[in-house]
């Protein structure tokens, strides 16, 4: 595969991972919280709207894997200011390029920006359902620390693993 990991920058790769990620979550999350949650997430965390916030106001970084001008994965990255962590906040691979590597270049794309900016820890959140997620973050080496559930708003809460990898 020709791909290339870069920083997105652009409205254009924006708006490809805000498409992206409802094709992704509703074929993963559909089954495990319902459409109608997903389609709430999607808009409070996946927006055109969500991201560039998520960017210019909150410290977010997001990557994505690139063949010529298809976006085939991306990544979200926030390093947490007076603590030694970086939340991973998303790693997506469009399920069409699973298994080609992709989310490997991307933890190891967050274990380097970890490195530059002095963080210790990567951590994550992970769906309790998501086996396919759990088993490739344990494979990368990540373990889950701890269980949480969050209000999320709406009468919906996310039920989810914290996960991490000491660097």
């Amino acid at each position: 595969m020709g791909y290339k990991i870069k920083i997105a920058e652009t409205e254009k790769e924006i708006q490809e991972i805000t498409n992206l990620a409802k094709k992704i979550w509703h074929d993963t999350y559909d089954v495990l919280i319902g459409r109608e949650q997903v389609d709430y997430m999607l808009e409070k965390y996946q927006s055109v709207h969500a991201i560039t916030e998520a960017v210019q106001s909150d410290h977010y970084r997001y990557y994505i894997a690139a063949e010529k001008e298809k976006v085939l994965g991306f990544c979200g990255l926030k390093p947490e200011p007076e603590s030694n962590r970086l939340f991973v906040s998303k790693i997506y691979v469009d399920p069409t390029y699973q298994k080609n590597g992709i989310a490997r270049r991307f933890f190891l794309t967050a274990k380097c920006f970890a490195e530059e900016q002095n963080k210790e820890i990567l951590y994550l959140t992970v769906n309790k359902e998501n086996a396919n997620a759990i088993a490739v973050y344990k494979h990368f080496g990540f373990e889950i620390t701890e269980n949480v559930v969050t209000d999320i708003g709406h009468g919906y809460v996310m039920d989810d693993y914290i996960m991490e990898y000491r660097i």
